[in-house]
Formats: structure tokens, C-alpha cells, sequence
């Protein structure tokens, strides 16, 4: 979608069958380029479900979609998919950009990301009631893929002050640390493994079955300096590392870690984190499956680990994408129908 001026009937169009044949019922309008700050990234798009018009005095749940691209690319126009989605279901929906962690703004930083979802959901907040729904009966969810996984799950266990309330969150093959620990793949992409339980995890690193995905920890280095808004230069990073690992007692590595811990998602996990509906894929070169291990050993330490879902896309890579067996279609069935379980379980329906 173009950052076009706010325009009235723009129409959603609606692919799902009803009783065997195409549905077309107009369901909604969308709200291109909304400005939620001064910022050239500050744009989101609205999508507002027709049905919502007769329920404005009614609880109304919001899903807010982030976009990845490893904190350096995307747009919110790579989640207008799954905001149309559960659009067509009829629940409002919303997809932001964000600022970049790009050299062109040393002056910037992940926490500032923070700030510019609280804006987000702040200007979304005041068009609804704009609009004449109540606004103590809306309620948010966030999700996001990858990066913006990362954003969304840092927001909403972090943050206590979301100007909507969070009911729950989406988890797409989101980063929850940046620490190597966190940054092991499977060795032969051919053979994912069966389960990525915490303890499965550790015998398969016992077993050398998990390979790192980053060969030289200065990668990992180079994205908590990116966090940091370029904090350290070039020469300290490489101070921190000797033969492709991180010197864990180097002083200015642990000054950074001191500082960049507090974007790590996993970080905040406690008895009060929200519920969390992951999916990871077996075969992700990218973001490998020892997040999803580590988050849930935090949900289970916490005494919650009923308070979180893992659907598991065995054959699927970092994009879910999935050639080799069905399974990929089903994991991303089963996304959906968790998402509208979730939503349906956690936001409030009045009768």
C-alpha cells in the first residue's frame, strides 16, 4: 500500500468462501499513511471491518502487526496479508512502520522503537475514538515476524503503559536475545529435529547436531551495537572477540551487554507476561530454534508455561516457507486458527 491521504471506502477485498462460493460482502475501509509522528517512517495503515460500525459501544480487539527485515529494512506493507486477514474476521486491524537501525540515524536506538509503537497505538487509539467507538473497551494484541517480532515481544513484556491494553501476543520466528547462546541452527538442514523442547535442545548441542549461525560472534556484536545507536567503534567490537568468539570477561563487552540486555525480550518474561502464540520453523537458518527453547524455559522458571503455544513448522526456513511435505501447510493453518482462538479467548466479547 502507497502512503497515499486519508481516504474514506477504500474497500478490503475478501477471498474467503462462504457455503462453497466466493464471498465478496465489502467488509471494511482502509486508512492508508496514517501519521502517528513527524518521522518519514511513522506511517501506519487501519483497517476497519464494516461489522465494527454496529458494535462502537462494544469491547473491540485490534491486532497490530510489526514488520521484520533484520531492524534494518521492511515496511508495513509487508503485514497488510495478515491485516486483511483478520480484518475479513472482523476484528480491526493495523500495520506500522518504524524507524531503522541504519547508519543514517547513529542517533537512534531500539528503545526508541518502543516509544514510536507507544505513539502508534496512542494515534490509533485517538482515530477510534475519533470515530466514536469507547475507548475502555478496546483491546490490543501485537504481533510481528522476525525483527519485528522481536519489537512487538520486547513491547509487550516490557512496557507497562500501553495506551490500549495487551491481551496477548504473536510470535513469528522472533529474536528474543541477541547473546550466541541463543544462535544455533540444526546441522544438516536435511534432518530438522523432532522437537525443540529445552531439553531436546541440549542434548542436540551435546550431540553436535546444532551449528551456530553466526560462524564470528562480531556479528552478533554488530547488532547490539546497532541496538545502541552505534555506541561502540568498529576497533572496540573487534577488542571483544578472539578467534570468532566474544571474550566474555572483556570489560567494555560487558559494559554493552549491561546496557543491550535490557532489549531482550526474554529478559522480562514473569508471572505476569501475557499469553504468547509462537511459531518457529526447524529448518530457519536465521533465527535459529534455540529462542523459542530459552523462552519458554523463562515462561516455565516464571510458573506460566501454560501461558504459552508453540506450533512448530518442522520443514519450514525463516520465511515458514515449506516445499518439502505438507507440514508446512498445516503449521501455517494452525497459526491462524490459534490466532482466532487467541483472540476469541482473550479479548473480551460482549453478548
Amino acid at each position: 500500500m502507497s502512503d497515499i491521504e486519508y481516504a474514506k471506502n477504500d474497500k478490503i477485498e475478501n477471498s474467503f468462501k462462504k457455503d462453497g462460493a466466493n464471498y465478496k460482502e465489502e467488509i471494511g475501509e482502509i486508512n492508508n499513511g496514517q501519521d502517528y509522528e513527524k518521522n518519514e517512517r511513522n506511517k501506519y495503515d487501519l483497517y476497519i471491518p464494516y461489522s465494527t460500525e454496529f458494535n462502537k459501544d462494544k469491547h473491540n480487539g485490534i491486532i497490530l502487526f510489526i514488520h521484520g527485515g533484520s531492524w534494518i529494512s521492511g515496511d508495513k506493507g509487508d503485514m497488510a496479508y495478515l491485516s486483511k486477514r483478520y480484518a475479513k474476521y472482523g476484528y480491526i486491524t493495523a500495520t506500522m512502520s518504524y524507524t531503522l537501525l541504519i547508519k543514517n540515524y547513529t542517533d537512534f536506538n531500539i528503545f526508541k522503537i518502543l516509544d514510536e509503537i507507544t505513539a502508534c497505538i496512542q494515534s490509533i487509539k485517538d482515530e477510534l475514538i475519533s470515530r466514536n467507538f469507547d475507548p475502555n473497551k478496546l483491546e490490543l494484541a501485537l504481533g510481528g515476524a522476525s525483527s519485528g517480532s522481536h519489537a512487538a515481544s520486547l513491547y509487550a513484556y516490557s512496557i507497562k503503559n500501553s495506551p490500549i491494553p495487551i491481551k496477548f501476543l504473536i510470535n513469528i520466528v522472533g529474536p528474543m536475545s541477541i547473546e550466541p547462546k541463543y544462535w544455533y541452527r540444526v546441522s544438516d538442514l536435511n534432518n530438522p529435529l523432532d522437537s525443540i523442547t529445552p531439553e531436546s535442545i541440549q542434548n542436540s548441542l551435546n550431540e553436535n547436531k546444532l551449528q551456530k549461525v553466526y560462524g564470528d560472534s562480531t556479528v552478533q556484536l554488530a547488532i547490539m551495537n546497532a541496538f545502541l545507536g552505534l555506541k561502540y567503534k568498529d576497533e572496540e567490537i573487534l577488542e571483544m572477540v578472539e578467534n570468532g568468539n566474544i571474550k566474555e570477561n572483556n570489560a567494555k563487552y560487558q559494559e554493552m551487554l549491561n546496557i543491550v540486555k535490557n532489549a531482550f525480550p526474554v529478559n522480562f518474561v514473569n508471572a505476569n507476561t501475557i499469553p504468547t502464540l509462537c511459531e518457529y520453523g526447524g529448518k530457519d537458518y536465521v533465527v535459529g530454534i534455540a529462542h523459542y527453547s530459552y523462552l519458554y524455559s523463562a515462561f516455565k522458571k516464571a510458573g506460566i508455561e501454560n501461558k504459552i503455544k508453540l506450533i512448530y513448522m518442522k520443514y519450514g526456513g525463516h520465511e515458514l516457507i515449506n516445499f518439502d511435505t505438507d507440514n508446512g501447510l498445516k503449521a501455517m493453518r494452525d497459526l491462524n486458527y490459534y490466532i482466532l482462538d487467541y483472540a476469541k479467548t482473550y479479548f473480551t466479547h460482549d453478548s
